[in-house]
């Protein structure tokens, strides 16, 4: 059985040796002080070595260390940096995440149309929070023309990746649309679903 001080040292020449994920657990092991002294400055380090090789997990983390300012100094245009790199590789989460920023003008301009197009790129990807925001964004008409049914139809896809948020929205909505607008989103919901094979 390897003792967790040999596995700490393995993950470490791996790292110094240039490997990514080797590099991102270091700085998951610095990060939670798991098999080492908690470092964040170590993590940072680490974290960055790795998404500069466009390792995804990795650039989130450093975004969120960066947004949350947990040890290290807050830095929001660092978060955006990363973040965006890492949406841009498909991450779902990253992509919720960088809505988020454009939405509300942290590390970037505020941006609608940006934020609009990163909760649909999320969504699209299965994101359940980013398809609560998204279905909002078409309820309230920001950034994006009203629509009822659109609104709908991403909060029951949401409610069926697990969304309690979703289920709390949808009833107020319901209230509100039209019996054509509920078909139409259910109808809809159910394409979507069956398109992605989730149905």
């Amino acid at each position: 059985m390897i003792k967790p001080d040999d596995e700490i040292k393995v993950v470490r020449q791996g790292a110094e040796d240039g490997d990514a994920e080797s590099q991102f657990w270091l700085a998951i092991s610095y990060h939670m002080g798991k098999g080492i002294a908690k470092d964040c400055e170590q993590a940072v380090i680490w974290y960055r070595k790795a998404a500069k090789q466009n390792h995804t997990p990795a650039q989130f983390n450093l975004a969120m260390l960066f947004y949350l300012g947990d040890d290290v100094p807050k830095d929001l245009k660092e978060t955006a940096k990363w973040m965006t790199r890492a949406a841009e590789q498909g991450e779902a989460a990253s992509q919720n995440t960088l809505a988020v920023l454009y939405y509300n003008g942290e590390g970037v301009k505020k941006n609608m149309e940006e934020a609009i197009k990163w909760w649909r790129r999320s969504a699209e990807n299965g994101n359940s929070k980013a398809q609560v925001s998204l279905g909002a964004m078409y309820y309230d008409g920001k950034g994006i023309e009203k629509d009822m049914a659109q609104a709908l139809m991403w909060h029951y896809i949401s409610i069926e990746n697990g969304s309690d948020d979703a289920k709390q929205n949808r009833d107020t909505l319901e209230k509100e649309a039209t019996p054509e607008q509920i078909s139409e989103a259910k109808k809809l919901s159910d394409e979507w679903m069956e398109k992605h094979c989730l149905r």
